[in-house]
């Protein structure tokens, strides 16, 4: 009895560690899904000597990966004094709200587009702290 609750554990502990990684859940996001394209990628950061908000972008195919480092706001909803979103604005139209520090911007079309990130604290104002980026998007699709 006790080989087969062995068994069964080992077996268990195996089927789960599969190769397939889910993918991060964003609650009301209006862009969604992940591009899985082998297509060439384009490495981006941004680091100005503003050290309250710096942000790291990846492009690959038609999604723009995005990361945001705050020092003096985060994204935890234990802190509400210091609670942030990102808002993004894709040549100046307003896309979506992130409550995330790490987010995707999907389904971009291809060329050249610029890219605002504002954040605003906990009861929606703006904080001053915003970044404007540009991004080529080239994808095969």
């Amino acid at each position: 009895m006790r080989k087969l609750i062995l068994a069964l554990t080992v077996l268990m502990a195996a089927t789960g560690c599969g190769k397939k990684i889910p993918e991060p859940e964003n609650s009301g996001v209006a862009i969604q899904g992940v591009s899985t394209l082998e297509a060439a990628t384009t490495v981006s950061s941004i680091q100005n000597s503003d050290e309250d908000f710096r942000v790291k972008t990846f492009v690959r195919g038609n999604s723009v990966y995005v990361e945001c480092y705050l020092k003096n706001y985060g994204f935890s909803e234990s802190n509400p004094e210091q609670l942030a979103t990102v808002s993004v604005f894709i040549d100046n139209q307003k896309k979506v709200d992130m409550k995330t520090a790490a987010f995707i911007v999907k389904d971009v079309p291809n060329g050249m587009h610029k890219i605002k990130l504002e954040i605003l604290n906990g009861a929606g104002e703006k904080t001053g702290l915003q970044k404007e980026l540009e991004v080529h998007i080239t994808s095969s699709i």
